[in-house]
């Protein structure tokens, strides 16, 4: 007969049991820069769509963020001010710095360049610190913090 035994079962289950307790705790420690990385790559996804639909629409397209409610809007610039999309940050994620954009807000000209280049800081529970940076042609680039 071909079967497991009660003993292989549980040495087989004991090894599983053995590796959940040692990847639990390192995933635990990485989780965070994962979450960290995937909001800075979703922002840069969102401010260069306000950029793809600046330059398509041939209309003023931008990002204003909020520190204060952790959050950030797609904004077409009409009259009267649409916005697109709205977009909150994790909890374990907040705004460490914003700087060089008036408002808070980078907008995109027909052209598919900022009005204004900066930075905009993303921090995480742990102290981790991932920088957007917007240059004035419209170039976005992730850096890691001090």
């Amino acid at each position: 007969m071909k079967a497991f035994t009660v003993i292989e079962l549980l040495v087989s289950l004991f090894i599983i049991g053995v590796l959940s307790l040692i990847g639990i705790p390192a995933f635990r420690a990485f989780a965070p820069n994962l979450e960290l990385n995937g909001a800075a790559r979703e922002l840069v996804s969102n401010l260069r769509y306000s950029q793809q639909l600046s330059v398509t629409e041939q209309i003023k397209y931008g990002i204003r963020i909020s520190t204060t409610t952790r959050e950030y809007q797609l904004i077409k610039y009409t009259d009267p001010e649409e916005i697109i999309e709205m977009k909150e940050l994790p909890r374990t994620l907040d705004f460490y710095e914003i700087s060089d954009f008036t408002n808070n807000e980078i907008r995109y000209n027909s052209y598919g360049s900022v009005e204004e280049e900066g930075n905009i800081s993303l921090i995480n529970n742990k102290g981790v610190i991932l920088i957007i940076e917007v240059k004035s042609s419209g170039f976005i680039k992730i850096n890691k913090g001090d």
